[in-house]
């Protein structure tokens, strides 16, 4: 016969003859003259186990990794169609309702990476604080008197998106 047959017709037996052991838990013991039937056959460590196995359902081998990977992104996973998309105003590129323009973002992320280079130009020290505030004058900008600012000068004309406000 099977070895799993003959685990089976085990675990019926041991069913059958007073079910599957407590948890572990406090018991009372009384001296009462009834003692619980006792099967003559005795089992081993590894048979208790293998028979709880199929019991409780616990897998008996690892999931291979690319098991999980086809279960994860096989084709038969349903692509969801994004319905809160809206066109910039700015370069009409399609984005997200809650998030930034990817292209408006990087025209705003290479301005500011150029005026964080100008920065470190001033401080000796890559990484540190800067010692002064400072002021950033763009090429179309008036000539202000800026006191106990570090002044920062940039060759290009103010961008529409950075106010006058944000510099000072």
């Amino acid at each position: 016969m099977p070895r799993w047959f003959n685990r089976l017709s085990m675990l019926f037996e041991l069913l059958r003859h007073g079910g599957i052991p407590p948890r572990l838990c406090p018991a009372i013991a009384s001296g009462s003259s009834i003692a619980p039937h006792i099967s003559n056959r005795s089992y081993a460590i590894d048979d208790l186990l293998n028979d709880f196995r199929i019991v409780l359902g616990v897998p008996k081998y690892r999931t291979s990794k690319p098991k999980k990977q086809t279960r994860k992104f096989s084709n038969n996973k349903l692509y969801s169609l994004k319905m809160n998309l809206t066109a910039c105003q700015n370069c009409g590129e399609y984005h997200e309702l809650h998030t930034i323009c990817g292209k408006c973002y990087e025209k705003v992320r290479k301005m500011t990476n150029e005026i964080k280079a100008k920065m470190m130009n001033y401080n000796p020290y890559k990484g540190e604080r800067q010692d002064k505030e400072v002021h950033l004058r763009f090429a179309d900008d008036t000539d202000e008197m800026v006191d106990g600012r570090r002044i920062i000068e940039m060759e290009v004309p103010r961008p529409t998106w950075f106010k006058k406000k944000f510099s000072s």
